[in-house]
C-alpha cells in the first residue's frame, strides 16, 4: 500500500464515481480501476460496492478512508515543513549550555545565526556541565555547547573560543588591592577558594597547583558561577572562574583578576553525539557554527586537546 493508490482511493470515495475521479486525477478510467483492485488484493477486504451509477463504500472501505485522510494529510504536513526547513525559514533546535558558557560565546552566535534565519527558533536548556552531558547523552538536546575538558570520544566538536580563567574576589579582599589586572597562581594557594564542581574540571585546577607543589585550601565547589558570587563579595573566598562571568556578575563590590604565572586558558566547544542524526534546522546551526567564531577568531586552539 502506497501514498499514490490511497490519494486515489480517496478521489474515488468522495466522488462516488470511478469517472468523475478519474478525470480529477488526470489519468485514464481503465488505470485507476487498476489500481483500486490491487490496493483491495493487497490489503485483503473489500473496500467499494460498484453500482451502475455510484461507487458505495464497504464498511473497510469507510474505515480506510478515515484512515488515508489522516495519513495524507501527516504526509502533506510533513512535506510541508520539511520543505520549510530545507529553504531555511522553519524549524527548532534545542542547545544545552552551562551558565558560563552561555555567557561566553551562544548569545553572539545565536544572534547572529538569527539574524540569517529569523524563523527558527531556540530552546535553551542551561545547567551545569554535568546537566550538559546528561541531556547530550539523553537526546534531550540537538547540540551543546561545554567548556573542556570533556570525553571528546563520544562527541563531534567545533572549536569556538577560548577565554583565561581569572579569580573574582570582594573589593574588601588583601588580593583585590594588589596592583595590575593579573594576579600569579601562587597567590592563590593560601586562600580559600571555590571551583567550578564538575570533576574534570576540578582535577585540572588540582593540576595547577601540584605543577607547582604548591598546597590549596577548596573551600568550596559551585555548579553555578552565579549562587556563590554574594560569598565572594562579602569576602568568604576567592572564586576561580572562565572570564565570561564578567557578563552576568558585574559590580562595583566584586575584583576580577586573570590568573598568570602561568596563564591558564579555558576552551569553548559546540558538540553533537557522534553518528547522530540531527533536525535539519540543527544541522544548519552547526554548518554556520563552522563558519563563524565567537569574537572574531578563525583559528583553532594550538596544542594538543585535553582529554
Amino acid at each position: 500500500m502506497d501514498i499514490k493508490a490511497l490519494r486515489y482511493f480517496l478521489e474515488v470515495a468522495r466522488e462516488g464515481n470511478i469517472t468523475r475521479a478519474a478525470k480529477k486525477l488526470c489519468i485514464a478510467q481503465p488505470p485507476l480501476s487498476r489500481q483500486l483492485q490491487k490496493l483491495e488484493e493487497e490489503l485483503g477486504v473489500q473496500l467499494l460496492i460498484r453500482g451502475k451509477r455510484r461507487i458505495e463504500l464497504t464498511e473497510e472501505g469507510k474505515f480506510l478512508k478515515q484512515q488515508a485522510e489522516e495519513i495524507i494529510a501527516l504526509v502533506e504536513r510533513t512535506e510541508y515543513q520539511l520543505g520549510m526547513i530545507k529553504s531555511s525559514t522553519y524549524g527548532s533546535i534545542s542547545i544545552a549550555v552551562t551558565e558560563s558558557c552561555g555567557a561566553g560565546v551562544m548569545c553572539a552566535l545565536i544572534q547572529r545565526f538569527h539574524e540569517k534565519y529569523p524563523n527558527i527558533r531556540f530552546h535553551i536548556l542551561a545547567g551545569s556541565g554535568d546537566e550538559v552531558n546528561q541531556r547530550m547523552e539523553q537526546n534531550q538536546a540537538d547540540i551543546g555547547i561545554m567548556r573542556e575538558p570533556f570525553d571528546m570520544e563520544k562527541y563531534d566538536r567545533e572549536f569556538l573560543k577560548s577565554e583565561p580563567w581569572i579569580a573574582v574576589m570582594g573589593k574588601g579582599s588583601p588580593l583585590a588591592k594588589e596592583k595590575g589586572k593579573n594576579i600569579p597562581l601562587a597567590m592563590l594557594s593560601s586562600e580559600a577558594l571555590m571551583i567550578p564542581s564538575r570533576i574534570p574540571l576540578q582535577e585540572e585546577i588540582n593540576s595547577w597547583f601540584n605543577d607547582m607543589a604548591r598546597e590549596r585550601n577548596i573551600f568550596c565547589i559551585y555548579n553555578s558561577p552565579a549562587a556563590v558570587i554574594p560569598l565572594v563579595k562579602n569576602g568568604a573566598a576567592v572564586a576561580i572562574c572562565p572570564e565570561s562571568v564578567k557578563s552576568f556578575t558585574g559590580g562595583r563590590r566584586l575584583v576580577y583578576k586573570r590568573i598568570v604565572e602561568p596563564k591558564k586558558d579555558s576552551s569553548i566547544y559546540l558538540i553533537k553525539k557522534r553518528r547522530q542524526m540531527m533536525p535539519l534546522a540543527a544541522q544548519l546551526f552547526w554548518e554556520f557554527a563552522r563558519k563563524y567564531r565567537a569574537g572574531g577568531e578563525q583559528t583553532y586552539p594550538s596544542g594538543p586537546l585535553r582529554l
